[in-house]
């Protein structure tokens, strides 16, 4: 494509555009109401499962952070016990 024919290539693009949703509105088979409702439900729907899985997510970390603290504690005690009885050797 060269520079020239660069306008009418792009007038041909935004036309193509125009015709394109002309035609899904009025070969839309259902009404704006309807597919509004419907565009909101599955808006909705996908919000319920994005907090479904972000509570998921929060629990499953939880327990990880719980498992670390709980190794971190483990090996805070060997290395005490540890440090006692290089001391008292």
């Amino acid at each position: 494509m060269t520079r020239s024919d660069a306008p009418g290539t792009i007038f041909t693009f935004i036309l193509g555009i125009a015709v394109g949703a002309v035609a899904a509105l009025l070969l839309a088979p259902k009404s704006g109401e309807y597919l509004r409702a419907d565009i909101a439900e599955g808006v909705s729907e996908g919000a319920d499962q994005v907090r479904r899985k972000s509570e998921d997510l929060k629990k499953r970390t939880q327990k990880l952070v719980d498992k670390a603290k709980d190794h971190v504690q483990d090996a805070i005690e060997a290395g005490k016990k540890e440090y006692s009885q290089a001391k008292t050797a």
